[in-house]
């Protein structure tokens, strides 16, 4: 992979033509009236008796709407269960909004440098940290005890979570929280294991070799604590992102059982790959990929816009601020990339798609698929590999 590591400028932008402004604008507009939450329900609601919130008035009617879903506990309307949460509309929405939290955890470790010492065993202090002969280096000791941690308060029970060191997860969760959790069994299938599918091995040693590299400057800045926390957000970040292949692969499989059976029991992995993968949904994917990129990573336009606040305050001049740093971000992605004033490149955050967690995704798919249909998968659907590596 030849991802290019992204040194941080700051520059002056120039504004577009007001022109162009307003007719992003008008855009702009009508793509925020159209946002959605990605895990509440889609049914209407009228006539509820829920508190306003002075903070955000879009909470209110998002509020409602999951209150109209389910209830738990019998009289009260404000709670939602599980099951509902976790339907397979929200999965399909959830893939665009991990985007974004993709895309900011990648802006925050690219803030630090490379700091490869907290990926060296035994490295970085760590005997002063751990006990005995632990030769885990920084970054697996952190991500370790947050495991822990988390798994205590059953963030691994759900479906959607994998751990990178299940094994030395906390199995008791009752300490912390005595309710137990129920998830819609129809989600995954438990036939060959295939829910159990985890590429955390690879995933994680890609992300040290490859994405690193790619985001951050060379070097050492000594914030080895923040840089390892930072790390620990992107792996949780992507390791959620590519095993929600997991759903897509048990979505495709309910579509066409009778063909991926066929592929799985000829053996043919490449079938199934080609069976499973829409390349202009890829294509749709990597665009808006880079755009997030370019518009989140770029300081938003403050000059030459009118006031924001005060008696010249218009919801027109707040939409105008917006479209003005849209339509930048617009050109910036659409462009060479010669303008560094991105906390983070936008091309190599496509290429992070490109090349790791699209293919990871369709590798996870391909494995479960075959669990799912009674076999094991073939050797360069491992999960310490990525079949796009040379065997």
């Amino acid at each position: 992979m030849r991802w290019r590591a992204h040194i941080k400028a700051t520059t002056t932008t120039t504004a577009p033509a007001v022109s162009m402004i307003v007719s992003v604008a008008v855009l702009g507009f009508a793509m925020m009236s159209g946002t959605s939450h990605a895990f509440v329900s889609s049914s209407s609601s009228s006539g509820s008796s829920l508190s306003k919130s002075p903070w955000n008035t879009r909470l209110d009617s998002t509020t409602e709407v999951a209150a109209e879903t389910s209830t738990v506990n019998g009289d009260d309307e404000n709670n939602v269960k599980t099951s509902d949460v976790l339907s397979l509309d929200s999965i399909r929405a959830s893939l665009i909004r991990q985007e974004e939290t993709i895309i900011f955890a990648l802006i925050e470790r690219a803030q630090f440098r490379q700091n490869k010492v907290v990926y060296e065993p035994g490295a970085s202090g760590l005997d002063s940290i751990v006990n005995g002969d632990d030769k885990s280096s920084f970054l697996e000791h952190m991500l370790t005890e947050t495991e822990k941690l988390h798994s205590a308060v059953r963030r691994y029970k759900s479906p959607e979570e994998h751990a990178f060191y299940p094994e030395k997860l906390m199995n008791d969760c009752a300490q912390y929280l005595k309710q137990d959790l129920e998830y819609d069994s129809g989600l995954l299938s438990d036939v060959g294991d295939a829910s159990k599918v985890n590429f955390n091995e690879i995933l994680l040693k890609k992300y040290i070799n490859d994405v690193v590299p790619s985001i951050c400057a060379k070097g050492d800045d000594e914030q080895h604590g923040s840089c390892v926390l930072n790390d620990i957000a992107v792996l949780q970040a992507l390791s959620k992102r590519v095993h929600y292949g997991k759903f897509v692969a048990e979505s495709k499989h309910l579509g066409d059982p009778e063909g991926y059976q066929a592929l799985v029991d000829a053996n043919d992995a490449e079938g199934v790959m080609k069976l499973l993968t829409n390349e202009a949904v890829e294509l749709k994917v990597l665009r808006r990929a880079r755009l997030k990129a370019a518009t989140y990573g770029t300081e938003p336009l403050l000059a030459d816009l009118p006031p924001l606040y005060g008696e010249s305050k218009t919801t027109s001049s707040i939409v105008a601020a917006a479209a003005a740093s849209a339509v930048v971000a617009a050109l910036e992605a659409l462009g060479d990339d010669s303008d560094e004033s991105n906390k983070v490149c936008p091309s190599t955050v496509e290429a992070i798609y490109r090349d790791l967690i699209i293919p990871l995704t369709k590798d996870v798919e391909v494995a479960y698929l075959f669990r799912r249909c009674g076999k094991e998968p073939p050797p360069e659907y491992a999960p310490h590999r990525m079949s796009t590596d040379p065997l």
